[in-house]
């Protein structure tokens, strides 16, 4: 575990467990783990990147890896690409900072110097600066990344019509001299107080101890992203790091400034966007953790202890069982649950019929049929690359069973002109255009799957 690493490297092998510990049962981190979420994997390549970093402070081939780490991580997932360069450049300060302050400013310098004329060090540098420069290349010339300029507070047409109209508001009830309140009442002062509010949210009690982001999929228990005994350990971390590891506590609170950056361009706190943020709350978390375990022996701990422990147990079962238990139901439908239901319904079905067409309607269809089917991955890609044709349509095919998207109103018309027997299972907005049709439903009781047949009689399941 990297943050196990972190923690022996930064302080102590007690404090990396006492880390560790933290981010096993970390709600923010055990949502991440769910899914596919390249957020994820960013932040697991700048993790590698920086104990990659502290290592070649002592040898020094490891600066390559923290070179190659953050380069890729800031290609992974885009608000990487405004945080790579931000924290490595933070960590040539650190470099000056944790040389202690005793010793005169040229020392500090020489020791950023001392690794700079390393062609190793400079070299990890250079891929750095590299990657971010393809990053900014590609965003502004390819258009690699039109989902961000699409959902960017400023290109959000509702919020530019809500601020020009607090604007002109605001100008026709000021009493100042017009040059005043044309300088203070300016739309570039509306959108700083959005993105200083955005930026703010990310670190306030709501998104880490109360309701965490909001989003089903990457907060399945619609709980704050750390339980409420961590503000405690976060609290006492931070002093234990105050008296003896200043520099460190200054690495840690600029990285904490640092992550919510680009999360404040978009909008509200969002757990993968804002993922950067999680590393040093944990750091301080169990180092907090591990400086009351050390403690242990005092009179009073053991009641500390047992309080804590009763308040931690009563939160975990709370989290766990939504967690586990009520949002694989509640939210199977955000997490494709439907495609999954015609997957498996194909596959046991497909020996009865000559043809068998799944909707492509059904999210996320082409990619649950060959998962759940364990298809092997070059057929897929050969679909990929060149579908099939049924009559005029093209599909992905995999034996008799065809997975692809129909004009709503030619539907029946299509597969009653298909020789043999035909299944056809549909999207649940697709009932309009069925006839004799059956229907599955979800754990919600809502509308999962239509199924109907050529025949009329869609009655084997």
């Amino acid at each position: 575990d990297l943050l196990f690493l972190l923690g022996m490297e930064l302080i102590s092998e007690c404090v990396g467990l006492a880390i560790a510990s933290i981010a096993t049962l970390n709600p923010w981190e055990l949502s991440m783990s769910r899914g596919p979420f390249e957020s994820h994997f960013a932040l697991f390549l700048m993790l590698l990147g920086f104990y990659s970093f502290l290592r070649g402070l002592k040898q020094k081939y490891w600066f390559l890896l923290f070179g190659i780490s953050f380069a890729l991580a800031a290609q992974t997932y885009s608000t990487y690409k405004l945080i790579v360069p931000l924290f490595a450049s933070m960590l040539l300060v650190w470099i000056r900072i944790s040389t202690g302050s005793s010793i005169g400013i040229r020392s500090r310098i020489g020791s950023i110097l001392k690794y700079l004329k390393k062609p190793v060090f400079l070299f990890s540098l250079l891929i750095i600066v590299a990657s971010t420069m393809l990053g900014i290349y590609l965003t502004i010339s390819r258009g690699s990344e039109d989902r961000f300029r699409s959902i960017n507070i400023f290109n959000n047409q509702a919020l530019r019509s809500s601020i020009s109209e607090k604007v002109r508001t605001d100008r026709s009830l000021d009493r100042l001299s017009p040059s005043t309140v044309n300088t203070l009442h300016t739309p570039q002062v509306e959108f700083a107080g959005v993105l200083a509010e955005n930026y703010f949210k990310n670190l306030l009690p709501d998104f880490l101890f109360l309701h965490g982001d909001g989003e089903v999929r990457h907060n399945p228990a619609e709980m704050g992203e750390f339980f409420w005994i961590d503000l405690l350990f976060l609290i006492v971390g931070v002093v234990y790091l105050y008296r003896f590891k200043k520099s460190l506590l200054f690495l840690l609170t600029g990285w904490i400034f640092i992550a919510p950056l680009p999360t404040s361009l978009i909008g509200n706190p969002h757990a993968l966007r804002s993922s950067f943020l999680l590393p040093p709350l944990l750091i301080l978390a169990g180092t907090g953790l591990y400086s009351l375990w050390s403690k242990r022996r005092l009179p009073f701990m053991p009641l500390v202890f047992s309080v804590l422990a009763v308040i931690f147990f009563i939160q975990a079962v709370y989290f766990f069982d939504r967690f586990y238990f009520v949002a694989p139901q509640k939210d199977a439908r955000s997490w494709s649950y439907p495609a999954k239901e015609a997957a498996e319904m194909a596959a046991k079905n497909r020996h009865l019929f000559n043809t068998v067409i799944i909707s492509n309607d059904i999210d996320n269809m082409e990619f649950a049929y060959p998962t759940y089917s364990k298809l092997d991955p070059n057929l897929v890609i050969k679909q990929n690359n060149s579908r099939a044709l049924l009559a005029e349509y093209k599909f992905f095919n995999y034996d008799n069973v065809y997975i692809g998207s129909l004009p709503h109103s030619r539907i029946m018309q299509f597969i009653k002109s298909l020789p043999g027997t035909v299944l056809y299972i549909g999207s649940a907005k697709e009932q309009a255009d069925l006839e004799n049709y059956k229907i599955l439903r979800g754990f919600d009781n809502q509308v999962d799957l239509v199924i109907t047949t050529n025949s009329g009689s869609p009655d084997f399941f």
